[in-house]
């Protein structure tokens, strides 16, 4: 019952605090492609550099691998979610912006439905879109020259509903997650130009907003080495996928000249059905080495993001990814009646070759992550990890973000179908 309870305040706690979220800077790199793609993260994950295809543990979830639900004990439930705190610091060659953000993370739950058998369902950002991004330019014809005056800004992202499902048998797990794909991406350019006698407004506004289904499968085999060490290899498949999109467009313009009245026109109201946006073939790999004190493991991924259409037309912007992370945790004694030897530290690191592509660089991503788990007496245990990297460069006229965030994440775990015995 006292689960049950901190499982209903959790929830609510952590709506409440992101409804009242501040609109942030968020990363200008999020203008390109479909945003800024997340990483799904368990608990353990945030502090052992985002691993998670070869991690088989029985009180996480673990949607990044699919085949991962079949390890979930017999007769439990699980409950996870958690928040993101980060600060980040852009730079280019003269300036520099200092942003803070705050945002709930994925929610998640997981049960074992018989021997052979484990599921989950849930919710987990996919991508974001975030970034307000102000410019000055100018164009000179002969003698005369134009001063202009650019603001980009864009918001949203797409959400991943998802439905999982993961079968077991002599050690091999096998998986997918059926997921529901949502969410608008906005993206808005105002440009005004102000000379002596004349000046001029126009403004852009494109809506895509992404409704589809698409599908992560998901494989895990664990094995004994020594009759002591528990052994994980596990890996993750996403077919090239078509999403049904609709867009619409709306351009207009203001015209003030100093001798007359404004000048206001429309020059696109355009709404484009039956688009599509192509999601990249996507792969990884990875393992796990558990000891009676250690957890040590490594992902390797990859995306194909430069076969991908966006209403049948190729964005220069995106090339292939690939990422890699490590990460290890040690744990003095999980059944100790010592607080502080129950305590699980975490260490790890990651590095990304993202999708990005500007200016013949592609945009890296990398570092180093930090962390610890502490379990609590009503059955749940509150991860905290620390990661500290750096986002793109100040070479070849390109941004620079330096980031600093803390994720905090909650695992709650209840018994279910337990026949209550009274004397």
């Amino acid at each position: 019952m006292r689960n049950k309870f901190l499982l209903t305040a959790t929830i609510f706690f952590l709506s409440i605090i992101s409804l009242h979220a501040q609109v942030n800077l968020g990363s200008p790199y999020s203008r390109f492609g479909i945003g800024n793609i997340e990483t799904l993260k368990i608990g353990r994950s945030n502090g052992m550099g985002g691993i998670a295809l070869g991690l088989r543990l029985p009180y996480e979830i673990n949607p990044s691998n699919p085949a991962s639900y079949s390890g979930i004990p017999n007769k439990v439930f699980l409950f996870q979610t958690g928040f993101n705190a980060k600060r980040t610091d852009y730079s280019v060659t003269n300036d520099k912006v200092v942003d803070y953000d705050f945002k709930l993370n994925s929610i998640n739950a997981a049960l074992r439905v018989n021997k052979y058998w484990g599921m989950s369902f849930g919710m987990n950002p996919m991508s974001s879109v975030s970034y307000n991004i102000i410019t000055s330019d100018s164009v000179s014809l002969g003698d005369y020259t134009s001063h202009f005056n650019n603001k980009y800004a864009g918001e949203g992202g797409i959400t991943d509903l998802y439905f999982g499902n993961a079968f077991v048998y002599k050690g091999l797990s096998i998986g997918f997650n059926a997921s529901y794909l949502f969410g608008p991406l906005l993206y808005r350019t105002e440009s005004a130009q102000n000379e002596q006698g004349y000046s001029s407004y126009v403004f852009s506004l494109t809506n895509t907003k992404v409704k589809d289904f698409h599908i992560r499968y998901g494989i895990q085999y664990t094995d004994s080495i020594f009759k002591k060490y528990s052994f994980t290899v596990g890996g993750f498949y996403e077919n090239k996928t078509d999403l049904n999109t609709f867009r619409t467009r709306y351009i207009s313009r203001t015209i003030n000249p100093a001798s007359d009245y404004p000048i206001s026109d429309t020059i696109m109201n355009d709404t484009l059905t039956n688009g599509t946006i192509q999601m990249p073939t996507s792969y990884g790999i990875g393992f796990s080495f558990l000891t009676k004190k250690f957890i040590f493991g490594a992902d390797y991924k990859r995306a194909n993001w430069n076969d991908v259409l966006f209403f049948n037309e190729k964005p220069s912007s995106l090339t292939n990814s690939s990422s890699f992370a490590f990460g290890v945790e040690y744990t003095n004694n999980y059944i100790s009646k010592d607080f502080f030897k129950t305590l699980n530290w975490r260490l790890g690191g990651h590095y990304t070759n993202s999708e990005v592509l500007l200016n013949n660089t592609q945009i890296k991503d990398y570092g180093i992550n930090f962390g610890v788990g502490i379990p609590t007496k009503l059955g749940a245990k509150l991860n905290i990890g620390f990661e500290i990297g750096q986002k793109g460069t100040i070479e070849n006229d390109l941004l620079q973000e330096n980031y600093y965030s803390i994720n905090f994440n909650i695992n709650l775990t209840d018994r279910w179908f337990i026949r209550r015995r009274f004397f």
